[in-house]
């Protein structure tokens, strides 16, 4: 693991970036965008002193999903690599448990914005059987919920094209 300073607007990683590390940001900030530097730039968050990023293309090796920019000068961040982790992970025993709480987190307000989609998508194709609301699938778990309005949605889709 190896700290280092970097500069205001200095590009940490880009959107599509293989995921080989993660940071923790030991002062100062950085923001998380997507389309960073493009007329469609949106910035997600703002991450401090104590907060970390890139931990979900560390663990699937995935590409990275947003851009992360250095906001303040002076920022120090800390870079554990994909042979420092598995070290990182048995010393770091409250990261760990912060770390899948926030992935936890990330999964369910992505799978609510996707549930939101679909009950948009059925209400702009007119379909008033797809329903997403817990009444209506209370006895599904939400990945058997998530699969028939996703089922549903597909199949109104086809129905008018």
């Amino acid at each position: 693991m190896k700290e280092q300073n970097y500069k205001k607007g200095e590009t940490i990683f880009w959107e599509g970036d293989p995921g080989n590390c993660m940071y923790l940001v030991r002062w100062g900030s950085v923001g998380v965008f997507l389309n960073y530097a493009t007329s469609k730039q949106k910035q997600l968050t703002t991450l401090r002193a104590g907060d970390y990023f890139g931990e979900m293309g560390l663990i699937d090796g995935e590409a990275r999903s947003a851009t992360v920019v250095v906001l303040e000068r002076g920022t120090i961040l800390e870079r554990i690599g994909e042979d420092e982790f598995a070290e990182f992970l048995q010393t770091n025993p409250a990261m760990v448990h912060d770390i899948l709480t926030q992935l936890c987190h990330k999964l369910r307000h992505a799978t609510k914005e996707y549930l939101d989609v679909c009950k948009s998508l059925g209400q702009a194709v007119g379909n008033d059987t797809i329903t997403v609301d817990e009444s209506s699938n209370y006895h599904l778990n939400e990945d058997e919920r998530l699969s028939s309005i996703h089922g549903e949605v597909q199949q109104s889709m086809a129905q008018d094209a």
